[in-house]
Parts: structure tokens; sequence; C-alpha cells
């Protein structure tokens, strides 16, 4: 059961979109939750060094999800959007209330500008979330919906989410969230956290990926000193090229 106007409220699935990366579990009384960073199958990122692309990529990681993965761990960052999907489940014998959810950010600095890639899409798909502008001091979460798989977002309503509903989930009720931050002109790594009300006592769940963050950078002011596409559409010639609009 869903309190407020909920009827629009982050329940997504991506069509065509990777589940991988990060997939972090939080579990115990009063409430159980997993996450997932939500991977499209056309994405953009940003590195903080031109070094840290790869000379050569073997032939398992030149799909999407295997390359978002390789350059992830190269300490690449989302441009501009992360999204992650969210369950949780109220495993007690009360009804349990999310009052809010909200972003902790751990570390804000420039954009990364050194080189950036994307892999081009095969198509586009859209979702409805609940979008977190990082540049803003305390980020709140407003209701949105996608424009297309690269992440523009577009917002609805006049007030953040919180202001107006809430989430009630009886025993046993489990409820599915996709949340995105976006940052515009910040580098920012981030986790979330969960307000949640059970028999009048309050406390907040802290939602860490395994990794210790997620990592989102806007776009730098000087623009980036290189722009690259994984060219996969050329099959066994694949290669970090530069986009078609740039030549």
């Amino acid at each position: 059961m869903i309190e407020g106007i909920v009827g629009s409220l982050v329940v997504a699935v991506i069509i065509g979109t990777g589940v991988c990366l990060r997939r972090w579990v939080k579990r115990g009384d009063p409430l159980a939750v997993t996450g997932e960073v939500l991977v499209p199958k056309a994405w953009e990122m940003a590195l903080s060094a031109a070094i840290a692309l790869p000379q050569h990529v073997p032939q398992d990681k030149r799909a999407y999800l295997p390359m978002y993965r390789l350059l992830r761990q190269r300490g690449a960052a989302d441009f501009k959007a992360t999204a992650v999907k969210v369950l949780v489940e109220n495993r007690t014998e009360q009804p349990l209330t999310i009052t809010n959810i909200k972003v902790h950010k751990e570390e804000v600095g420039e954009p990364y500008s050194a080189v950036w890639v994307r892999y081009p899409p095969a198509g586009a798909a859209g979702a409805v979330v609940l979008d977190f502008l990082l540049d803003e001091a305390i980020p709140e979460a407003w209701e949105a919906a996608y424009e297309d798989s690269i992440g523009r977002l577009t917002r609805s309503g006049n007030r953040p989410y919180f202001d107006d509903n809430f989430i009630t989930l009886p025993p046993g009720e489990s409820q599915s969230l996709l949340i995105t931050g976006r940052a515009e002109s910040v580098r920012c790594s981030w986790w979330l956290k969960i307000e949640v009300v059970q028999t009048g006592k309050r406390r907040v769940v802290d939602i860490v990926p395994e990794g210790g963050r997620l990592l989102t950078s806007g776009a730098p002011a000087g623009g980036f000193g290189r722009q690259l596409e994984w060219s996969w559409y050329e099959g066994a010639d694949a290669s970090f090229v530069t986009p078609p609009w740039l030549t």
C-alpha cells in the first residue's frame, strides 16, 4: 500500500537496461534494502586523466556492460547522471512508513575534464524516477521522467516529492524505487539515506554501495580535453574514435 500521490512513483523498468557494477544489500530490522546501479545500453562517462583510457580492450570487455565496468574500475564517473534501483521490504509485523529519501554527499569537486567517452545508442527508452540534483547543497527528491536513455530528465510537480507524499509498507510488502542523481557542474560521490518511521520511532537507514560510493561528474567549464566514442558498430575493428559530429 502506498500513501499519497504515488501512482507514478518510481516503480520503473527501463527496457534494454543492464543492471550491474555495484550491487549492495542492507538487511535487518525494520527494513531490508537491496540496491543496484542501472547501466543503460547507451551511456556517457567522464575520466580524470587520459591515461585512464585503456590502450587495448579485450574482446570480452567490448559490450556496453563490460566496457562500463572496465572504465569504472579505472576511476571513470557517470557523466551527468547515475541511476539506482532500490528495493525496500518491510520484514516486520507492523506497518512501516518511508517519510523521506536523501542523498549523502561524500565528496564534491570540479568535474572531470580530461576525456569524455560514450557508448553509442542502439535505441532509447523512458522511465519514471526520483530525481536528485547533486549541485544543490542539500539535494531533495523530485518526481521526474526520462526523455531518453542518456539521462535527460524532466521534473514534475511544484514541490519536492516528500513534501507531499510518503510510502507506507504493510508487513511483508516491498517496493521498487528508481533513483537518479544528476550533476550539472560538480563532481560528486554519494549514497542514499532512507528515513523511516515504525511504531512511532524514527530512524535513518544508510544505503551505501559495496564500493563505498556512487560517482557522478557534471560538465567541465572549459570542456573536455578529448571526446571519444567506442565504435562497436565496426565489429572486430572497434576502437575509441572521434564521434562523427566532431570529424
